[in-house]
């Protein structure tokens, strides 16, 4: 029975092993830059990149090629002609965008992924797009989490964790969202302000090689076609120069002829498909949402705290809302004012200065292309500040951090003062 069962199995488990063997004494190889794969992969917005470590490695270090990471998340996908990505095209910007954003990706998913590239952050620059709308009572959504975790980030987050407030912090925050029993362990252990043993590390080296060989092997699978399909076609719409009276001209002109089925000044498609069909439900819906209570501002912190670590320096985005809509749906506009500058202390307090603050601009005509996203007039805005963040010399930041913002009392605090 032995026998047969040998004979059975045994190039099953032969076969394995070749494969695993295989992946493993591959090299890895991050340094074969290809402008045209850089830029499919900078713009293809699907979870297998987001999660990719050899990608964005091979982009953000290409010498040749500027690509500036650009964190937020679902709002790099409406991908109109005035789209950051579309503009630094067309204008043959000394950078080029590489998206890093989902639906559902907030802070905490940003901060894991940020440790796949920790060596191309380091001395660089970086714009990282806030909405007050992820500040919500319980954080990021742990099935959203989960769905755009890579156990190899928290791998090499294990290897460097030190046990320090920061550590401790994001080790509850993994457990939390119950990512992977195979690690709960080792984040109990930092949880407690334990250091990992020489055994712990063991394992945790090989699991990673084995990873990290697998996410080299596979990175040029699932590249997307947007950088072919929607962002360079769309190119051809802008003026051959780059004029500001002309682009906003031209926004409203595309915006006048793709709001024309509702009052609020939401894209047609968007509206048809998302809103229409439930508007009266809609109707005083956000009365009771509150930002100013939540633990997405420790999981800002964390983010906070890599750039001060890689000393990145960054140009913060805040986005607006629609005000029709949220007149409409009942939204506390005072709560939503002071969420923003909640948020700005937190910046601020800590020598993060670079912000761009559009929350007062929501009710402005073609700015926003839905409910709580930019477009048209708003991608313009944005354009501009990035623009000149990117391409003008900028004073090195002084960061000094503070423990306090992973506290329960910040995270609960209703005012800033």
């Amino acid at each position: 029975m032995l026998k047969r069962l040998g004979l059975i199995f045994g190039p099953v488990i032969v076969a394995v092993v070749a494969v695993i063997a295989g992946i493993m004494l591959m090299p890895e190889d991050n340094n074969k830059h290809d402008y045209q794969a850089e830029q499919r992969a900078a713009n293809a917005l699907t979870p297998i990149v987001f999660k990719n470590k050899t990608l964005k490695q091979r982009a953000l270090s290409d010498k040749q090629h500027r690509f500036v990471p650009f964190f937020g998340s679902s709002e790099w996908s409406r991908m109109d002609t005035f789209h950051p990505s579309v503009l630094a095209e067309g204008y043959h910007r000394s950078y080029r965008p590489f998206l890093l954003g989902q639906r559902g990706a907030q802070s905490l998913t940003q901060y894991f992924g940020m440790q796949q590239i920790t060596k191309q952050l380091t001395n660089k620059q970086a714009v990282y797009v806030i909405s007050p709308q992820w500040f919500v009572k319980h954080g990021e959504d742990p099935n959203a989490f989960k769905y755009y975790f890579n156990q190899a980030q928290a791998l090499t987050w294990l290897q460097h964790a030190k046990g320090t407030t920061a550590d401790r912090y994001a080790a509850k925050r993994l457990l939390a969202m119950n990512v992977s029993s195979s690690l709960n362990g080792y984040l109990r252990r930092i949880a407690d302000g334990k250091k990992l043993t020489a055994n712990d590390q063991g394992w945790i080296s090989m699991k990673l090689r084995f990873l990290n060989h697998e996410d080299s092997l596979f990175s040029d699978m699932q590249l997307g076609n947007n950088y072919t399909k929607r962002v360079l076609p769309k190119t051809a719409n802008l003026p051959k120069a780059y004029n500001e009276t002309k682009l906003n001209a031209l926004a409203d002109k595309y915006a006048a002829e793709h709001t024309k089925s509702n009052q609020f000044g939401i894209d047609d498609k968007f509206y048809q498909q998302r809103v229409a069909k439930q508007l009266g439900k809609l109707r005083g819906s956000q009365r009771q949402f509150n930002y100013l209570q939540s633990p997405e501002y420790g999981d800002l912190q964390l983010a906070l705290q890599q750039f001060a670590a890689t000393h990145t320096n960054v140009l913060f985005v805040i986005q607006p809302v629609n005000e029709k809509w949220a007149a409409y749906t009942g939204l506390d506009m005072k709560m939503y004012d002071q969420t923003v500058a909640k948020i700005k202390s937190q910046l601020t307090t800590q020598g993060f200065t670079n912000i761009a603050d559009f929350s007062q601009s929501g009710d402005k005509q073609y700015f926003m292309q839905d409910t709580i996203h930019m477009g048209w007039r708003g991608w313009l805005a944005f354009d501009k500040r990035v623009n000149h963040f990117l391409t003008t010399p900028q004073s090195t930041p002084t960061y000094h951090m503070q423990d306090k913002y992973y506290g329960h009392d910040w995270m609960m605090a209703t005012s800033v003062n």
